[in-house]
């Protein structure tokens, strides 16, 4: 497909894969996607730049199967355990004439905002999202999430910081570099997930959004539409497959289908002993008798082994809403999406440990236009990766139609990673 200006081209750089989606601005439909991936991201740093430069250079190549001419400009889309966040506050006080709040109050009450971030939390980090909590006026909590124009004496401003760590952001966009590639923004994928594809009401009553991924588990909380708090658990489905792999003694791609059907898999894999069983003990056996029984063992055990994984993701998941103290406090319960949402049992689990009601998002809207997509490319893509990439790309698209606090933070990072980016160039050949 001919590539348009109209297109936007993200790139989400997860702990293990790269996702490149391309959508089009004018009919939010996907033009063109492909996944490769990854292992050399650990503890949430690129440890092989080289490698990233070359998966970028791949992924771009995959692309331009479908997609032609030259990408050149991207949005990068981060997750995974990189990612962290802290509440700050801070306050100004009102000097000019009129007493009114204007664009340069606001610019320097967000500066304050950001020093006032306690160094051993941002040291060796880079802010990507600065998102507003609270407004007061000379003590007074405002309801408003645009105060330009407001007059007082002291504007006081409390504001939620995502993180990345610095290495990985300079690592990520050096590899950009090696690859003629310009970097347009940095969102957080989950955050724009969040914004895209749940609810106003449910942000509005209270709810936890949990995204259970393959090597972690990305934990974000709203109340009155306002993002409280976003965690990384690292923990994903993939240790439940290893987990399994090594209970079971199978390998990891018979333990990924087991855990995705495990009615299915689990009673074909007694099947497989029996006839083993059988070859081996050469004795007149009832095959059926058999059967059931390893069945029955095989069952218990995936029980065990799945479970105990599933609650130590939820028992994190509580000690995530004991901190922000909204412990069985959330209206809307929590909506569980990602690769590992399709677990059987997780809503009953989840229901158990946290005392929530429990929503499974499927992303149906995401899941008929990528169907759409690849039945028309004659393709095939993971549904699950790419959900939270193409939910990204849509919350890219309507940035103009947010406030005015979500395009400041996109102009203020667009000028960080231009400095970042001429940082790097001094060190390239």
């Amino acid at each position: 497909m001919k590539k348009n200006d109209s297109d936007v081209i993200i790139i989400e750089v997860a702990t293990t894969t790269l996702r490149l989606i391309v959508i089009n601005k004018e009919s939010n439909k996907i033009v063109a996607t492909s996944s490769v991936d990854i292992d050399y991201i650990k503890r949430g740093i690129v440890k092989d730049v080289e490698a990233l430069t070359k998966s970028i250079r791949l992924l771009i190549a995959e692309t331009n199967k479908t997609y032609l001419n030259t990408i050149k400009k991207v949005v990068i889309a981060l997750s995974g355990c990189a990612l962290s966040s802290i509440s700050s506050s801070a306050e100004i006080k009102i000097n000019n004439k009129t007493h009114v709040i204007d664009e340069d109050i606001v610019e320097e009450i967000f500066r304050r905002v950001e020093n006032k971030i306690p160094e051993n939390i941002s040291q060796n980090k880079k802010i990507i999202h600065l998102l507003p909590q609270k407004y007061k006026i000379d003590g007074k909590t405002v309801n408003t999430n645009k105060p330009l124009g407001l007059s007082g004496n002291i504007f006081e401003l409390q504001a939620l910081c995502i993180f990345t760590t610095k290495q990985h952001l300079e690592n990520i966009l050096l590899a950009c570099e090696e690859n003629n590639l310009s970097v347009e923004d940095v969102i957080v994928s989950e955050y724009a997930y969040s914004k895209n594809q749940i609810n106003e009401a449910d942000r509005l009553a209270g709810v936890c959004i949990v995204n259970i991924g393959g090597d972690t588990s990305t934990v974000i909380s709203y109340e009155e539409n306002i993002p409280i708090l976003l965690e990384v658990i690292p923990i994903g489905s993939e240790d439940i497959s290893r987990d399994l792999a090594l209970g079971l003694k199978i390998t990891l791609a018979q333990a990924e289908s087991i855990k995705i059907n495990p009615d299915v898999e689990l009673k074909r894999l007694a099947s497989e002993l029996t006839e083993v069983f059988i070859n081996k003990q050469k004795a007149n056996i009832r095959r059926d008798q058999r059967e059931k029984a390893f069945f029955l063992s095989l069952q218990e055990k995936y029980h065990e082994i799945i479970y105990a994984r599933i609650i130590d993701i939820f028992e994190l998941i509580q000690k995530h809403l004991k901190k922000i103290g909204r412990d069985r406090l959330l209206p809307a319960g929590i909506i569980i999406h990602g690769g590992g949402a399709m677990m059987q049992d997780i809503s009953t689990i989840s229901k158990e440990i946290l005392h929530l009601p429990t929503q499974i998002k499927k992303d149906t809207i995401c899941s008929r236009d990528l169907c759409k997509f690849k039945h028309s490319q004659n393709i095939c893509i993971g549904n699950g990766d790419t959900m939270s990439i193409y939910a990204t790309g849509l919350f890219y698209l309507d940035q103009d139609e947010h406030d005015y606090f979500i395009n400041r933070d996109r102009r203020g990072f667009s000028l960080l990673i231009k400095n970042i980016i001429s940082w790097i160039r001094q060190f390239l050949p």
